[in-house]
């Protein structure tokens, strides 16, 4: 399915609700979220998340874009929400455009996930479990994510939901971090984004390996 038919489609979802149902604006606003996710497959490659993978699960999956645009690469993705009693009903109906299959699954900070599979890469944009989902003055516990989701991946790669200056993210951290504000971009592309491998944490002093 070329890009111009799957947008089609994804119109004709999106138009027969309401103009603020939940996921109704990532369509709707088609020149601001496609670039998005195409920006963020784009560093992907560029870090070499991309390289030698068969098999990704997009965390969070929304209306299933990134899904999309991994799968024009021949990779095989799979992707995870919430239950659609919360989300409302054009994720799963946009989701069902390409056939992607979706498992119900929550991030909870310092608890292990109950993970659907195991697969060559954890992608993820635009994400609420490492900030919004927290307590106030709480911070995601990264170390213990790391140690529990490369039991079920090879690499991780997040486009996070802050844009801000990264103020909360440990100094350990930073090797793995990267911001395109040197890039001259603005939003929705300028945020911090995770890029590791299973090996490199194995490597590093903070893994429990």
């Amino acid at each position: 399915m070329d890009i111009q038919e799957y947008k089609s489609k994804m119109f004709d979802v999106v138009n027969r609700f309401a103009k603020k149902d939940r996921g109704a604006k990532y369509v709707r606003h088609w020149d601001i979220h496609l670039p998005e996710k195409e920006y963020t497959v784009k560093k992907a490659e560029e870090f070499g998340m991309l390289d030698n993978v068969k098999t990704a699960v997009d965390v969070g999956t929304g209306v299933g874009m990134l899904p999309y645009l991994l799968m024009q690469k021949g990779i095989h993705v799979e992707g995870t929400d919430i239950e659609e009693e919360h989300t409302g009903p054009i994720y799963k109906q946009c989701c069902d455009i390409i056939n992607l299959k979706r498992h119900h699954l929550y991030i909870y900070n310092n608890k292990p996930m109950d993970f659907p599979g195991k697969y060559d890469l954890f992608i993820a944009s635009r994400t609420v479990f490492d900030r919004e989902c927290l307590q106030p003055g709480e911070l995601f516990d990264w170390q213990f994510f790391f140690d529990d989701v490369f039991q079920y991946v090879d690499k991780v790669f997040i486009k996070t939901n802050n844009a801000g200056r990264g103020r909360g993210y440990p100094d350990w951290l930073r090797p793995y971090l990267y911001n395109p504000g040197g890039e001259g971009l603005g939003k929705p592309f300028r945020a911090w984004y995770i890029h590791i491998t299973k090996e490199k944490w194995a490597q590093d002093p903070k893994s429990a390996k």
